[in-house]
């Protein structure tokens, strides 16, 4: 059963890098300037999240 949990944490990872990515390629085109401050601070938080999860193999 673990090995599903970590197949299923690696999924979620790998999505969510995936969705940070694409985040900073919007951001990085000039998309949504009125709030880009605030999404490019979420971008850093999930990147650190997605760094922290892989160092540690931290539970979610």
């Amino acid at each position: 059963m673990q090995d599903s949990d970590s197949s299923n944490q690696g999924d979620l990872i790998l999505k969510l890098d995936q969705d940070r990515a694409w985040l900073l390629e919007n951001l990085d085109k000039g998309k949504w300037p009125e709030i880009r401050s605030e999404l490019a601070a979420l971008e850093r938080k999930i990147s650190k999240l997605i760094i922290s999860v892989q160092g540690n193999n931290v539970d979610i």
